[in-house]
């Protein structure tokens, strides 16, 4: 007497003809979401990837990203692009694009950002005043 052994699952599954479909779909799934996940990866930018942290001595670039000039002033949270002219008398001085400074301190006024900075040179080279943080590049 003799006993015949069944196939193994395995055996039976090779022999599924959808089962060459059900690898390459699978296969297909994961390369697509490698794909994606290195694009999504790859698509960091400075100016987009949130606040910069910031602390007392650091050394920074004013950088205004409108162009053009950052005001300092002698508060934070003034305005001095007015044309008032209790404004124009905060002003402390407007460095150019790529003046250095050093923070010396930071607030928030209303859910804005301000840090006072101590100018290391050009026309302002001295002087301390307030801007906004959106004008600060970290590094010198």
């Amino acid at each position: 007497m003799s006993i015949e052994l069944l196939p193994s699952a395995a055996v039976a599954a090779d022999k599924n003809p959808t089962r060459p479909f059900w690898r390459s779909s699978r296969l297909a799934g994961l390369v697509t979401l490698s794909a994606a996940a290195l694009a999504l990866s790859a698509c960091s930018d400075d100016k987009t990837s949130g606040p910069i942290a910031l602390s007392n001595g650091q050394s920074i670039t004013l950088e205004n990203p409108n162009g053009g000039l950052s005001h300092l002033t002698s508060g934070p949270g003034i305005l001095s692009a007015s044309v008032a002219e209790e404004d124009r008398e905060q002003t402390i001085c407007t460095a150019q694009a790529g003046t250095h400074g050093t923070i010396e301190e930071q607030q928030v006024i209303d859910l804005l950002s301000y840090v006072k900075i101590k100018i290391t040179d050009g026309e302002c080279e001295g002087k301390t005043g307030w801007t906004s943080k959106t004008n600060i590049k970290p590094g010198a």
